[in-house]
């Protein structure tokens, strides 16, 4: 026989909060509770917010193990990372991976993080035979990805930090580059600057390429010829800094626009062993609004990326196909906005 319960003589037990107690609460049903809990079904925006700051004010838990069972769910996403975002210079990608941790919770979901080899389908094709997962978050798409291709094919819900070819489930959120950069042009252009240059990398990914033709793109409804004071392609972090050098030599730009933020630190760097003062000789604008350009002086003027909306747009489109099933909208581009800092003031 099991030992009783032990309590202390005198002294009341506390009751565990209930799903029934946040919706009495919340003035609202136990179905949309259970809702906005799940990220599935049609909550109003204002229903949701009351009934998560009830869940807040009166600690509510829910049993993950009851719900696991009653739905035959993990309660688990997966992320596969190419090994490249586990560089602490991928200052977006990193930020990304938190903003996904925190949207994943928000919804009572445990992120498994896969670092992705050579060959990631088989990781995918092990995660769908052992249903270790409910769905899958993938970014830094390729055209033609192959990862997509196999989750398609295998029913497996994802969503994506990246945009996904036609043909397949479109649930992915991304941010339009071409506006994005060639609203920075227009920027720096206002501010009298008329000899801008662009650097960015020489990958084949669709962003960087984007990124660079909105530059182009930026110069012609400016008015200003060509290509401007000039492009770079650098390879890579490692080898850019003496490819800027060389650049900033040659061209003799009064503003720079990079491809990343990472860009726009080596631009720093390389300024000031020419005797460039950054925000008086020379303005750079970056790309990605990461959190670790505020340690840079003047503070880095910048196109931020909305990560956290981002991660919590790709986490929602995932639920509600483990929810419903295939996804038939079309993915969501969010806004980008320029963060003014003081690398690139008004020419006097």
């Amino acid at each position: 026989m099991a030992p009783p319960e032990h309590r202390t003589p005198g002294v009341t037990q506390p009751r565990s909060v209930t799903l029934k107690d946040v919706a009495r609460a919340a003035g609202v049903g136990k179905s949309t509770v259970s809702n906005v809990l799940n990220g599935s079904g049609r909550v109003g925006d204002a229903a949701r917010a009351r009934v998560l700051e009830t869940i807040d004010q009166l600690g509510y838990r829910p049993n993950h193990g009851a719900r696991s069972l009653r739905s035959r769910r993990t309660m688990q996403l997966a992320y596969f990372m190419p090994l490249n975002q586990l560089e602490p210079t991928n200052l977006i990608m990193m930020q990304f991976m938190q903003s996904l941790l925190r949207a994943s919770a928000r919804q009572h979901y445990r992120v498994l993080a896969v670092a992705q080899d050579a060959d990631p389908l088989n990781d995918i094709r092990a995660l769908a035979a052992g249903r270790i997962v409910d769905g899958v978050v993938l970014s830094d798409l390729q055209p033609e990805d192959p990862r997509t291709e196999l989750l398609a094919e295998l029913g497996l819900p994802f969503a994506c930090f990246g945009r996904v070819r036609p043909g397949l489930p479109q649930a992915w959120a991304d941010v339009d580059n071409v506006t994005a950069e060639a609203e920075a042009v227009r920027h720096v252009a206002e501010r009298g600057y008329t000899r801008p240059a662009y650097i960015g990398y020489a990958s084949r990914t669709y962003w960087d390429a984007e990124r660079e033709a909105g530059f182009l793109a930026g110069l012609a409804r400016c008015g200003i010829p060509g290509d401007g004071a000039g492009l770079l392609r650098v390879q890579h972090d490692a080898s850019a800094r003496a490819e800027i050098l060389s650049f900033l030599s040659s061209a003799r730009p009064d503003a720079v626009l990079t491809g990343s933020d990472m860009i726009a630190i080596i631009v720093y760097g390389a300024a000031a062993e020419l005797g460039l003062r950054v925000g008086r000789d020379l303005a750079v604008v970056g790309f990605d609004g990461t959190a670790g350009t505020a340690l840079l002086h003047p503070q880095l003027t910048s196109v931020v990326i909305p990560v956290d909306e981002i991660a919590g747009r790709v986490v929602g489109r995932a639920l509600r196909q483990i929810e419903r099933g295939h996804d038939d909208d079309p993915g969501e581009t969010v806004a980008t906005w320029l963060r003014e800092g003081a690398s690139a003031p008004p020419r006097s």
